[in-house]
């Protein structure tokens, strides 16, 4: 039994991994690439702590969840 997917396969790529994502979909994930890419620069320059940094994160993670669920 094959443990690994065969990329090769075409019959074992799930169908949400052939979808385009639409406009709006791709501008809140730069927006959110670009606000944790910040999140991580104010922890590294010592600026947030590591546990207001992961607050943080997770805040951005949970209104992204909710901006997804809501379109």
């Amino acid at each position: 039994m094959r443990l690994t997917p065969d990329f090769f396969d075409w019959t074992q790529i799930e169908h949400w991994e052939t979808q385009i994502l639409s406009v709006s979909d791709q501008s809140q994930l730069e927006e959110f690439a670009t606000h944790v890419t910040r999140i991580f620069s104010l922890e590294t320059e010592g600026r947030l702590s590591p546990r207001q940094a992961y607050s943080e994160i997770k805040t951005l993670i949970s209104e992204m969840k909710t901006k997804v669920i809501s379109d």
